[in-house]
């Protein structure tokens, strides 16, 4: 089965690109020349200031290497069961190299990126393809359009790593069974590991793996592979589930099946539509919601995909069953979540997610006679190299979209019109350029989408505190909390809109409750101090001051000369 391929690759004059390590430079040349311009890119503040700007303190202190394992990766219960420690483990290296520059992390970006391209040019030929569609392929990956999110935003890094850590461990599977020598088997696992802790959706490995035993190597069903494997994933799992569970604990999410099946019976039609990004990538979102994208693209794919798979007559069906079942298996885990800030409908399905499945497309379309004939025209370089160069063409431009905060909400508003959290995020950036006028209109318009939708109430209170128009301010303030009583920032600017208005014990009470919705929000400590220093509360002060010093915060001169005054 792999010897037919390299027979064949005999047979064909020797190309000077595809000898030895020459195929990993030229994708690590052309992926590096296509995103260079990405390590000048601003933050979006689309999650990138929330993971890096205010958690920095955290960051920046390899000495926290053990508590980020303890906690979500938004430090927030309210924010979501989002479990990604090596994706903050990676932002902390990060963070001893540029501390809050975006550079290192961009870079960073571009490495995993690369990195994932070249194991893919490995696995192919370890699947039995040939160098010169293997190649191609792993070109294809490297400059493919729908990936620009995974290596331009910086928080993309997670697929991207997530795909680095899978490829990796399933390489070595397949040398542990090549090879049969303990060192992969290890490995193997030591990857595993690292692939759960990046995201849940590493699971999925498992089934792939037995897939393959089962219908590539045809193994009988209680093998010794399979049971020295499946002893090994399951006390891999059971590890990374007892310290997912112990960080999610106070988690206030509720997952049930009804709830599961809900989101993924509205979620699954996104499956179409990122088929029709990997065949014709032309109508790219940095916040695709179902409502806005096209259906069209996706339809053409799947119907191309079938055709040619059923016109092939030398398929092989059980790569091609790995092929679909690594899409699929992938594609699934994000179907099932919800995000509970968001109404159903208006989800958000970012392009990036398709990075891990697209290898499961290549795969079943690596088992297609027209790509076979392709490859073997003549003319195949130049077809090859001119696809390719479309793609960078396409991936060059969407990059920009990533460039800055403006440019990002501006497209994400242009290509989801119909996304209320597109619209209450470019009202944010307007906000944050002093463009009040133009950020209450898009506030305005997010509500017209979405009556409901968290932050908005609570963005357009903060617009009207700083125009002095406090009434309107708490009643926009009243309404978010009405709707969203577990926002923590609600409370904290109701809090400072009550002490700018004399009502001191009010404002109290918010800061703390604060507090105890998020006890990470260090600027609700910071008020706190200042507030009780007023009312000569010296204990208290010290005590909030010890909550600021124990959590890594920055403390100005200013706070700190009244911190010490209370200590005397």
């Amino acid at each position: 089965m792999l010897n037919t391929a390299r027979e064949n690759e005999i047979k064909r004059p020797k190309n000077v690109f595809l000898k030895t390590w020459r195929p990993y430079i030229l994708i690590a040349v052309i992926g590096f020349l296509l995103y260079f311009k990405t390590l000048f890119f601003d933050f979006t503040f689309l999650d990138d200031n929330t993971l890096i700007l205010d958690h920095y303190h955290i960051l920046r202190n390899l000495s926290n290497v053990f508590q980020i394992f303890r906690e979500d990766v938004f430090r927030n219960p309210y924010a979501g069961a989002y479990y990604r420690p090596l994706l903050t483990l990676s932002f902390m290296f990060d963070a001893q190299l540029s501390g809050t520059s975006l550079f290192a992390y961009h870079l960073t970006n571009i490495i995993i990126h690369l990195s994932a391209s070249c194991l893919l040019f490995l696995l192919l030929i370890k699947l039995g393809y040939e160098r010169r569609l293997a190649l191609f392929f792993s070109m294809l990956f490297a400059t493919h359009p729908v990936l620009t999110q995974a290596v331009a935003w910086v928080p993309g890094r997670n697929d991207s790593l997530l795909a680095l850590f899978t490829l990796s461990a399933f390489i070595c599977f397949l040398n542990f069974l090549e090879k049969n020598i303990r060192k992969y088997y290890l490995w193997h696992l030591f990857f595993f590991v690292l692939a759960l802790f990046t995201k849940e959706t590493a699971l999925m490995l498992i089934p792939v793996c037995l897939l393959y035993l089962q219908c590539i190597v045809k193994e009988k069903l209680f093998s010794f592979n399979k049971r020295i494997f499946l002893i090994g994933w399951i006390a891999v799992v059971c590890f990374w589930f007892l310290l997912r569970q112990s960080a999610l604990e106070n988690n206030p999410m509720v997952f049930t099946i009804s709830n599961i099946g809900r989101a993924f019976l509205i979620n699954s039609p996104v499956v179409v539509q990122l088929i029709g990004k990997a065949f014709l990538p032309f109508n790219l979102s940095v916040l695709p919601i179902i409502q806005d994208t096209t259906f069209v693209y996706g339809v053409i794919g799947i119907i191309l995909l079938l055709i040619t798979l059923l016109l092939s007559k030398h398929k092989r069906y059980n790569f091609i069953a790995l092929g679909l079942s690594w899409f699929a298996l992938f594609s699934i885990p994000p179907l099932m979540l919800h995000n509970p800030a968001l109404a159903f409908g208006h989800d958000y399905h970012l392009e990036h997610r398709i990075y891990l499945p697209l290898i499961g497309l290549f795969i079943a379309l690596l088992e297609t006679d027209f790509i076979k004939r392709i490859s073997a025209r003549k003319y195949s370089i130049i077809l090859g190299t001119s696809v390719i160069f479309i793609f960078c063409m396409i991936t060059f431009n969407h990059s920009n979209n990533f460039k800055n905060r403006l440019s990002l909400w501006k497209n994400a508003v242009k290509t989801s019109p119909h996304s209320p959290l597109a619209h209450r995020n470019l009202g944010a950036i307007h906000y944050l350029d002093g463009e009040l006028d133009k950020a209450e209109r898009e506030y305005i318009e997010s509500l017209k989408l979405n009556p409901y939708e968290p932050e908005a109430h609570s963005n357009l209170g903060l617009l009207y505190m700083q125009r002095g128009m406090f009434e309107k301010a708490e009643d926009e303030y009243r309404k978010e909390l009405a709707i969203n009583p577990g926002y923590d920032n609600v409370h904290f600017n109701l809090g400072v809109l009550c002490y700018k208005r004399g009502n001191f014990k009010e404002a109290e009470r918010l800061w703390k409750k604060t507090i105890e919705i998020n006890p990470n929000y260090v600027a609700a400590y910071h008020n706190l101090v200042i507030y009780y220093h007023s009312e000569m509360d010296f204990e208290e002060v010290r005590y909030y001051a010890d909550q600021l010093y124990k959590k890594g915060a920055d403390i100005s001169p200013g706070l700190q000369k009244i911190i010490n005054s209370s200590r005397r």
